[in-house]
């Protein structure tokens, strides 16, 4: 049922607070990030593990610790109860059909919004090191195909299965219902803010505040984390795994 009662949950955040625990990991990997990239350019692993390794560091752990820490409070133990919001199980047929519309949408968004990642990485944020675009491919040219089979791997691991599941317990499960107040609006708020949490990757703020709103609405709509938990491995998962396919076929 999702009138605006059921959409709402006494535990609300201000605005202010909403704000910092959406953007603080970002900006905390970020800089973890550029922190480790010159220590591991004498390994011979191209910048990307830095970004991982910052991910399993301090992004994951962050997370995790605040929803953790918010479980102790509310039931004077490590738990997620009453944390993650929004687990109202939908039926299986619902399921399908709500996730099989969602992933088309969300694939479209994804495919219209790559030309302006383009077009803002070489206008807006030229001035970044080339090293900084993960998705580049001439970055990749001349490391050993073990180190890159490696590295990849570790990408469709962490980045495509890992982290999508956490940032949606976090962003959706535990952020999103402290904003409810707002209604439908909570959404679009909380997309607009997943969108800058993905510091390192600003010049893809659109593409990405877009898949923030539409995982946002699709969790806020039905109450079903599960739906944003799959939508999001399923579609971090496939980009990943051509990746590592095309490394493989090197």
């Amino acid at each position: 049922m999702n009138n605006s009662k059921s959409n709402k949950t006494k535990d609300q955040h201000s605005l202010v607070k909403s704000i910092i625990l959406h953007v603080t990991p970002g900006v905390l990997v970020t800089l973890v990030f550029l922190l480790l990239k010159p220590l591991l350019d004498s390994t011979g692993y191209p910048p990307l593990l830095a970004f991982l390794l910052a991910i399993l560091l301090i992004d994951i752990p962050f997370m995790l610790g605040v929803m953790l820490n918010e479980g102790k409070k509310l039931n004077g133990r490590i738990s997620l109860k009453d944390v993650v919001q929004y687990r109202e199980k939908v039926s299986w047929k619902t399921f399908a059909i709500v996730f099989i519309g969602a992933f088309i949408v969300l694939y479209l968004i994804i495919m219209l919004t790559a030309p302006l990642n383009s077009i803002l990485a070489g206008s807006a944020f030229y001035w970044l090191p080339e090293w900084f675009f993960f998705d580049d491919a001439a970055q990749y040219e001349g490391y050993p195909k073990n180190i890159l089979v490696i590295v990849f791997t570790l990408h469709l691991l962490i980045t495509g299965i890992i982290l999508p599941w956490v940032e949606e317990l976090y962003f959706r499960g535990y952020l999103l219902p402290r904003i409810s107040r707002y209604n439908g609006w909570a959404p679009l708020i909380g997309g607009l803010l997943f969108g800058f949490y993905h510091s390192w990757q600003l010049f893809g703020w659109v593409g990405v505040s877009l898949l923030g709103i539409g995982l946002g609405f699709v969790v806020w709509w039905k109450r079903d984390i599960r739906l944003g938990i799959s939508l999001h491995i399923f579609a971090n998962a496939i980009v990943r795994l051509v990746l590592l396919m095309n490394v493989l076929a090197m």
